[in-house]
């Protein structure tokens, strides 16, 4: 018990090393503590798997989060059924350190899974995925919701899954959320494409002024979506620009529920609805094209021709490049013609047939241009998002590839990337031009360190070569004669206390001197009286002897200290010899290091491979889907084209007939509204295709 108990704190303290990375903003270095734990430590609790999941979505890995999102809910399977057959046994036996269940974990990998499957564009998958959710969370209604919209549409979703309810009074329900708003909105498209406008009337009337707030968001909807954030205002009280964004996104569906519910009143012919629903429509929103080409024509049909013209006209110059622009110059011409003049409304429809003709050329300029052109990144410039600091990832090249984003100032590629998918394709190529970079500067420092590993082989040889020539052997065996030299004079100076143990040479000659004098007098001493020269010898002696002694501390600290320092380089030249003993003994050091430079040339060279067939790939996916766009342009130019020439040569022959004949106003007028029931009915499909 205490080792599981100490493990739990382990794991515990490493998944808290990834958390303080994740709340610095750097979602790289979470990942990579999360990969250290699980290689080095072992450690790969269920909540580091759905917290390294949530940190590959947030970094752009789908792939990588999908396989782990996939072992996670297998594994959290197994879980939850091992803990529902244990529940009542095992209740206290152990305290956890998450506060979120194992059916709730199951239930959020469940979801994100599915969510990462439509985002790659699996959608039988995700069906299935969201099949095996059979219990539901309150919290995770409306996510749960939207999924399955998303991955059943157009056909209505089963929602099979049962809600856990909770006893909350009314005073206590939450306000509607912008999750809420979209289920709304999607099912009224669900209910306007099945043609049932009744039922999707009440739903956008209701939608098209909502407030909502937005959706609480805990712990791990958070780490799989990062930039929902709770706190609106910054250090300065000013709205986040996340929240801000929020805000006009909130504006974006009112106004587009304010659009379709103009397109539900256009299908239904009721022009007076939907001329009085977007009399007061925002001039900037992201539905403003669509809804002005709708008021135009809702006003035109109720006949006020004066501000339809104006609106039509003000359509081909704020968008000179859209379908409805390009209508609305045939509306014009045709308004005109109908209720000025013939000849004021033939000269409309030339300038109609000079703009579709254009149109054309440039649609095929632009196409060969396409065709020819070594790079289509060429097209667009690279720009830079504004985010906040606190959201903004700290690794240099994980911050690119999230906040770079591209522009363009070619107005048929801006219309091309109106499709999704080709938007993602550019953005595809941007992120693998910034990997390429990125593997570029690892090639740099991989050359680098090769050459550095070729140079540290040198040195290695030239070192062994210089150090084989040094004898270590013989000067260590002299440096420990000189040591054990003076430490034996120092062990007789302190046992003795002698100061002759330390004579200077010149004292070492008095010293014999006085010697040989002592021996002589000894000879001399039966032979005759020697008190004299014997007085003056020990003189002499004493003398010395004094010398001797008053230098003795001195002269045996001056021992000691060269003692320390001898030993002292008697022990480097050891370490020293050691050191090349092992040098030129283990020469797999470096070797290793050439191995390990080696094998990440070879990932390096793997990944530009990979890379440039990804690239060659999304690049002629690009292509393939603007050869299919500018053709698809080419045939709606060419079909107005036509159109226009059919109703100049309608007007031609009005007008031909009027000279030749008396004037009939009454049966002009017939005849005009006979021959444009078919442009109207034209008109009328059009309109409603442009509003949706």
């Amino acid at each position: 018990m205490e080792t599981t108990a100490a493990k739990t704190d382990l794991e515990d303290k490493f998944y808290r090393q990834s958390l303080y990375f994740y709340f610095a903003g750097d979602y790289g270095a979470a990942l990579r503590q999360i990969s250290l734990n699980r290689q080095r430590k072992g450690i790969y609790s269920d909540r580091s798997q759905l917290f390294e999941a949530g940190l590959q979505v947030s970094i752009g890995l789908h792939d990588q989060a999908t396989q782990t999102l996939v072992q996670f809910e297998q594994q959290q399977a197994n879980a939850t059924a091992k803990t529902t057959a244990n529940t009542s046994t095992n209740t206290n036996s152990s305290k956890t350190k998450s506060v979120t269940s194992p059916t709730e974990l199951l239930l959020i990998a469940l979801l994100q899974l599915s969510e990462q499957q439509i985002e790659q564009g699996d959608i039988d998958a995700a069906k299935l995925t969201l099949g095996r959710i059979t219990t539901l969370l309150p919290d995770y209604v409306e996510q749960y919701h939207v999924l399955n919209q998303l991955a059943y549409w157009p056909d209505a979703p089963p929602l099979t899954a049962q809600v856990q309810q909770q006893s909350i009074s009314e005073d206590d329900q939450p306000p509607a959320s912008s999750s809420a708003a979209y289920i709304a909105l999607n099912q009224a498209l669900l209910h306007m494409k099945q043609q049932q406008y009744s039922a999707a009337q009440p739903i956008l009337i209701e939608l098209k002024s909502q407030q909502w707030q937005p959706p609480k968001i805990n712990f791990w909807q958070q780490v799989f979506n990062p930039f929902a954030e709770p706190n609106i205002f910054d250090d300065d009280d000013e709205l986040l620009p996340e929240v801000k964004d929020a805000l006009l996104q909130q504006q974006a569906v009112n106004d587009y529920a304010k659009l379709l519910l103009a397109q539900l009143y256009v299908a239904n012919k009721q022009y007076d609805l939907a001329y009085n629903e977007l009399a007061d429509f925002p001039e900037q929103s992201p539905y403003t094209e669509s809804a002005l080409f709708l008021f135009a024509y809702s006003a035109q049909q109720q006949q006020h021709y004066d501000m339809s013209f104006k609106l039509l006209t003000l359509l081909q110059q704020q968008y000179p490049y859209s379908n409805l622009a390009w209508q609305a110059a045939l509306l014009n011409a045709k308004q005109v013609s109908e209720q000025q003049s013939l000849a004021q409304g033939l000269t409309l429809y030339q300038q109609a047939e000079q703009l579709y003709l254009q149109k054309i050329v440039e649609i095929k300029g632009f196409a060969e241009t396409v065709s020819t052109i070594s790079n289509v990144t060429d097209f667009a410039s690279k720009t830079l998002d504004q985010q906040t600091p606190s959201l903004a990832p700290k690794s240099d090249a994980l911050e690119l590839i999230l906040t770079e984003r591209f522009s363009t100032d070619s107005p048929w590629l801006k219309k091309a990337l109106n499709d999704p998918q080709l938007a993602t394709d550019y953005q595809t190529l941007l992120s693998l031009d910034l990997l390429s970079d990125n593997v570029q500067k690892q090639q740099i420092n991989s050359q680098w360190l090769k050459d550095t590993l070729a140079l540290n082989t040198q040195r290695q040889a030239n070192v062994i070569e210089q150090q084989r020539q040094l004898a270590y052997t013989e000067m260590i065996n002299a440096l420990t004669e000189q040591k054990q030299r003076i430490a034996k004079i120092i062990e007789q100076a302190e046992a003795e206390q002698n100061g002759q143990v330390f004579a200077d040479q010149n004292q070492q000659q008095w010293i014999d001197r006085i010697d040989a004098s002592q021996a002589t007098l000894t000879k001399l001493a039966p032979q005759r009286n020697i008190d004299d020269e014997q007085q003056r010898l020990d003189k002499v002696k004493g003398v010395l002897h004094w010398q001797l002694q008053q230098t003795l501390p001195q002269r045996l600290w001056q021992h000691k200290k060269s003692l320390m320092q001898l030993t002292k380089q008697l022990e480097q030249l050891e370490v020293q010899a050691s050191r090349f003993s092992a040098l030129s003994s283990n020469t797999r050091l470096l070797s290793d290091f050439e191995l390990r430079q080696q094998q990440t040339q070879t990932d390096i060279n793997s990944m530009n491979r990979n890379i440039t067939g990804l690239r060659d790939k999304t690049d002629r996916y690009i292509r393939g889907k603007i050869s299919i766009f500018t053709q698809q342009q080419q045939y709606t130019l060419q079909q107005l084209l036509l159109t226009t020439r059919h109703q100049m040569a309608n007007v031609l022959e009005q007008m031909s007939q009027a000279d030749t004949a008396p004037i009939n106003p009454f049966s002009a007028n017939e005849s005009a509204a006979s021959e444009s029931t078919e442009s109207d009915s034209a008109v009328d499909e059009s309109a409603a295709q442009g509003a949706h």
